[in-house]
């Protein structure tokens, strides 16, 4: 006589349900926080490259603006061009390329945050040579500086608070002591600041070195 073929019973279709449910519950929101992990660290790859961009600038005798001070960095407005963080990449127009072109920093695409730079310290200059690029052709350069500071804003996650990643170059002496602080750097409306008090540098932060200012990254 043949036997009749074996299935599940309904209690062990539900163990099996309710173990793919406490799987997908761990493993679900774990990934969401991976995807947010790996869109906040553009901002700490973008600062980066332009610290190296600013750097270059400084170490060259490229200008940065027409009859511009050579030796010095130069500080530039916000990037992307009016625009706002949010959860969707931005995607870059051609003022954006132009923009960050201007201190050769090359991107492709778009980018989650947005992206300005300070200085302080102006070079001391003799007609024609200039000590700022406001009001020449590119708008958003400003005015050149021996001091920088670099800032990254965000809000990937959609709250109400933003992201920042920043970094510092004071001016120091042969002994190493400082002679003219880094700029505070370009505040954003809503940013979170708790680890970088009122943008400054933190003691604790070693110069160009990229941190993350907010206790809003960890997703």
């Amino acid at each position: 006589m043949k036997k009749a073929a074996k299935g599940f019973t309904l209690i062990e279709l539900m163990i099996v349900v309710a173990i793919i449910g406490i799987l997908a519950a761990i493993a679900i929101p774990n990934f969401l926080r991976y995807q947010l992990r790996s869109k906040f660290a553009e901002l700490r790859t973008n600062v980066e490259a332009i610290r190296k961009s600013e750097e270059s600038l400084r170490q060259s005798e490229r200008m940065a603006c027409k009859n511009a001070a050579t030796g010095v960095y130069v500080s530039f407005g916000q990037i992307p061009i009016g625009a706002t963080p949010g959860t969707a990449k931005f995607v870059w127009v051609a003022q954006d390329y132009a923009a960050a072109g201007a201190i050769d920093w090359n991107v492709e695409g778009g980018t989650y945050g947005i992206y300005a730079g300070a200085t302080a310290l102006k070079p001391t200059v003799v007609a024609p040579t200039v000590d700022t690029c406001t009001g020449t052709a590119n708008t958003t350069l400003g005015d050149l500086g021996l001091a920088y500071s670099l800032s990254a804003n965000s809000n990937i996650d959609g709250d109400a608070i933003f992201s920042k990643v920043a970094m510092w170059r004071p001016v120091r002496n042969n002994l190493g002591v400082i002679t003219q602080a880094a700029p505070v750097s370009v505040a954003y409306a809503g940013e979170d600041l708790q680890n970088c008090a009122g943008g400054t540098q933190p003691t604790n932060i070693g110069d160009g070195q990229v941190t993350t200012c907010s206790s809003d990254n960890v997703f």
